[in-house]
């Protein structure tokens, strides 16, 4: 009887050591280097782009300046401060007209209609040349509103623009002494010159 007591003893206490010896396996958790990186799970990581980003640089363009005024045209009237003589060409329905003024003695008129061509004043602003582009050569005293056609360019047959009926670009000079003045033509175009005689009655 005392035996079977020991007995029973002896297993309930070989029963507790091997329980107590019966421990759970754990298996270590690796040790986080400073090479990795550890993203928690509910947090979304965005797609790496392979895309090199490209630096954008802000232009900046100067304010254009506000201009308060207008260029003159070929028309607009010269300032008087253009003495002793100004000459203005005004287009109008019946023509060119010429408004002549001289400062020296404030004499101020108008000159024509003529049709388009090309004009100047002769040496000391005695008198006027208007050559027109059809060819007619006119003469006017300065303070005097008279016009007189003295050379028809289209009968003498000499410039190539007039013969071909084609606009002439002519330039006007002069040359000689009062009251010998002489009137040199150019036409630019096709680069010939003629020196005419101004007659000199017209000029006294």
């Amino acid at each position: 009887m005392q035996f079977k007591r020991y007995f029973i003893f002896m297993l309930s206490v070989s029963t507790l050591l091997l329980g107590a010896c019966n421990l759970a396996v754990v298996t270590p958790t690796p040790l986080v280097t400073a090479t990795q990186v550890v993203i928690p799970t509910n947090t979304s990581v965005p797609a790496t782009s392979t895309q090199t980003p490209v630096a954008t640089l802000a232009l900046t363009l100067p304010t254009p300046t506000l201009t308060l005024f207008y260029e003159p045209t070929a028309t607009q009237t010269p300032s008087w401060l253009d003495c002793p003589l100004v000459i203005t060409r005004n287009d109008t329905k019946s023509g060119d007209i010429l408004h002549i003024r001289r400062c020296v003695d404030n004499l101020e008129y108008d000159l024509g209609p003529f049709s388009n061509g090309t004009y100047s004043a002769g040496p000391d602003n005695k008198f006027m040349i208007y050559v027109t582009d059809e060819g007619l050569v006119y003469f006017s005293k300065m303070g005097e509103q008279y016009i007189t056609v003295i050379i028809n360019l289209v009968k003498e047959r000499f410039f190539t623009a007039l013969n071909k009926k084609s606009k002439p670009e002519f330039v006007i000079s002069f040359a000689g002494e009062a009251p010998y003045h002489k009137l040199v033509l150019y036409e630019k175009i096709y680069k010939q010159k003629r020196i005419y005689e101004l007659p000199a009655n017209l000029m006294e």
